[in-house]
């Protein structure tokens, strides 16, 4: 049996604005200057480079993810059995607000269009091998 979402509304409204606002739009953000990076700096060799797949998919999840949690939280409220069912809000809460910061640092070491030190444009076949030499978030 199902309950419906009652006075949760109330708090549950907001929350989803504020991960629209912040989450969303960062993910969406950050994808869109990775996707016209990876357009300025494309070669063909990318299509067979795992860490260009990985990448994509990073950003693809990133993007999805905050979504998918929002309707994730919904059922979670709406049940019924779950004894313990805040705490599992609560900790999907302060993972999706955590998530950016993760996904900022996977992409950072798995950008497949990489220049190095001496200004030389490489491929970067598997994530996160080379270690990105520059500071982090420099691409």
């Amino acid at each position: 049996m199902m309950r419906k979402m009652g006075w949760n509304w109330l708090w549950f409204a907001p929350l989803c604005a504020l991960v629209l606002v912040v989450v969303e739009r960062h993910t969406v953000q950050h994808g869109l200057v990775l996707c016209r990076l990876a357009y300025q700096r494309w070669s063909w060799a990318a299509l067979v480079s795992p860490s260009a797949d990985f990448c994509w998919c990073v950003i693809v999840f990133s993007v999805y993810f905050p979504i998918y949690s929002i309707r994730v939280l919904m059922s979670l409220i709406a049940a019924d059995e779950l004894k313990r069912r805040y705490v599992y809000i609560c900790s999907l809460v302060v993972i999706v607000f955590l998530f950016p910061f993760l996904v900022d640092a996977i992409t950072w070491g798995s950008f497949p269009f990489n220049i190095d030190n001496e200004g030389v444009h490489r491929l970067r076949l598997f994530p996160f091998i080379p270690w990105p030499d520059g500071p982090y978030g420099d691409y």
